[in-house]
């Protein structure tokens, strides 16, 4: 019971720790989809800007090209001319960076779709994970509960100095006090006890310590001991 009970404290420890974790990866798959998202709609904000930079463009182009009906010079016509050759290169330009970004969402939204659905299929396997620790913990505290008050009525009945003894056992052996006898040896630290030893172990009449790791023996009986 002592040893089932430090389990479950130990899980009731863990288990936080565990519901931690999974959340921590929910968190950072919403995080990963925020992000995608918010390269697309930077991209989508640099397309519209781009865009319009290409139609007034356009219209400066048009106007100039109606100016050039108004001009009395070639000094004039030729300056014109260049100007509307130059802004229609700088157009060309955008417009290939358009057609880029454009592609480049294109791509993105597929990911970012992707994402979703994969990330969607994680969700609930993660919640459903998230919901076992919950579940666990709470049976854990109700075993916790049964172990301390099934202790409390044994320590009751227990003498005081064997109580003591098995205290200080617990804390000088990582927690573990009582120990199976099996085929002739503790189970504490594997070194074979005297025979005479184990004959009075079998009994369950005493206490018994094991003259090499000085825990408290006790023997099962069972076909393979």
């Amino acid at each position: 019971m002592e040893r089932r009970l430090d389990e479950d404290q130990k899980n009731k420890k863990a288990y936080p720790l565990e519901l931690d974790k999974l959340k921590g990866v929910l968190i950072s798959l919403k995080n990963r989809k925020e992000e995608e998202k918010r390269k697309i709609d930077e991209l989508e904000k640099e397309r519209k800007k781009q865009e319009i930079e290409f139609d007034m463009e356009n219209e400066k182009i048009k106007r100039s090209q109606l100016r050039l009906l108004d001009v009395k010079t070639n000094k004039e016509y030729q300056a014109f001319l260049k100007e509307i050759e130059w802004a229609k290169e700088v157009n060309s330009q955008r417009e290939e960076e358009i057609i880029k970004i454009l592609d480049e969402i294109d791509q993105l939204k597929k990911n970012y779709e992707s994402l979703n659905q994969m990330a969607e299929r994680e969700r609930e396997e993660i919640e459903e994970e998230i919901g076992k620790v919950e579940d666990h913990m709470i049976l854990v505290d109700k075993d916790i509960a049964q172990c301390q008050k099934a202790r409390e009525e044994i320590i009751n009945e227990l003498d005081p100095q064997h109580l003591k003894r098995y205290t200080i056992l617990k804390e000088k052996r990582d927690g573990i006090a009582i120990v199976l006898v099996k085929n002739e040896a503790c189970q504490g630290c594997y070194v074979n006890i005297p025979p005479q030893m184990y004959n009075e172990v079998q009994k369950n009449m005493d206490v018994i310590l094991c003259p090499n790791c000085h825990r408290i023996l006790y023997w099962e009986n069972r076909e393979n001991n």
